[in-house]
């Protein structure tokens, strides 16, 4: 069991309940925790209130161990919605980083299996880590070059996501490696980069090929008035793919 402890802008994470979680607010007995539930408050030694929240796949953007920039959860919904990737599904993801888009993922397909491949050995055993934070057994991940990694596979994706170096090389194994009407979907911060993937795909017979970008515009709302809080900030093109045959 999880909770997230909330005042203003402070979140903290719990999943033990003993000894002290000490904040700018006071110490909470963490005890105290073992019979409330979410919803409830917890009381500080100085009197203030922090409110109990269950611990959700939204927070796991807030509490996961970042290497690499991870995927935006915008980014992420437009993957889930674009492709309807869903209950049972198998998912092979490349270029793991942090695990975020791995993690969002495997909540969605549970009972469904992620594969998730990373290089970078410090990177694994970070993603690791947040896997295990978050509760899910259905990741397995690979360390190694998706490029080798890929050839001992022995089934189909539904859907196959990359957020890698050398995405255009591994479109036509990508290709070889969806079933009938799986999606793959090719994240990029560069614009000349989603550009030479969506010429591979269309090279490669992908059908409902797309590429866009999505831009997130906080807004503040005033007495005066409501207007933008922020400027509108780049993440990243998405180019998708689908396989016809």
């Amino acid at each position: 069991m999880k909770f997230v402890l909330v005042r203003g802008r402070d979140h903290f994470l719990i999943d033990k309940f003993e000894g002290q979680l000490h904040t700018h607010d006071g110490v909470i007995d963490l005890s105290a925790l073992k019979d409330l539930n979410p919803g409830d408050v917890v009381t500080t030694h100085l009197g203030k209130e922090y409110r109990i929240l269950a611990f959700r796949p939204s927070d796991y953007f807030k509490f996961f161990k970042r290497t690499s920039t991870p995927i935006m959860p915008k980014d992420i919904g437009a993957i889930i919605a674009h492709t309807g990737v869903g209950p049972g599904d198998s998912v092979l993801d490349a270029g793991t980083g942090t695990g975020m888009l791995a993690a969002y993922l495997a909540n969605v397909v549970k009972p469904g299996k992620v594969i998730t491949v990373e290089r970078r050995m410090d990177f694994a055993k970070i993603a690791r880590k947040n896997f295990r934070m978050a509760g899910l057994d259905n990741i397995h991940l690979l360390c190694g070059d998706i490029l080798k990694v890929y050839r001992g596979f022995k089934s189909n994706f539904d859907l196959i996501t990359l957020d890698m170096k050398g995405d255009v090389e591994f479109i036509p194994y990508a290709r070889d490696l969806l079933k009938p009407g799986g999606f793959v979907a090719v994240y990029n911060p560069y614009v000349e980069h989603a550009r030479d993937v969506v010429r591979e795909m269309e090279m490669h017979d992908f059908v409902e090929i797309e590429c866009f970008e999505l831009l997130r515009i906080d807004m503040e709302f005033k007495r005066i008035g409501s207007r933008p809080s922020t400027g509108v900030w780049h993440t990243g093109y998405i180019a998708f793919g689908r396989k016809g045959n």
